[in-house]
């Protein structure tokens, strides 16, 4: 548990971070528009209980949102909707 976690790029905080998973393997191969490729290996928390108002703090993102995962999401990366349903969150669609 962490008491206080400033979630790098905005400004919002979480008071419980658990872990989920680790996620690695062929499947999580990416290769960007630009033809940049990499292998990921990614350690997934879940944040609980978030407070505070959703705020980029750098030049790196555009827009900060929630989804829900009940229904599609508009233009979502392909990469980020596997990494979703590896980890169970989208189940519906």
């Amino acid at each position: 548990m962490l008491k206080s976690y400033n979630i790098e790029g905005n400004s919002r905080s979480s008071y419980i971070i658990t872990w989920t998973t680790i996620l690695s393997g062929q499947d999580m191969y990416y290769k960007y528009p630009h033809g940049d490729e990499i292998y990921n290996v990614m350690a997934v928390y879940e944040a609980i209980d978030v407070e505070g108002q959703a705020k980029i703090n750098d030049d790196e993102g555009i827009e900060l949102h929630y989804f829900s995962l009940e229904e599609p999401i508009e233009n979502i990366n392909p990469f980020t909707e596997l990494t979703l349903r590896k980890i169970g969150y989208i189940k519906n669609w």
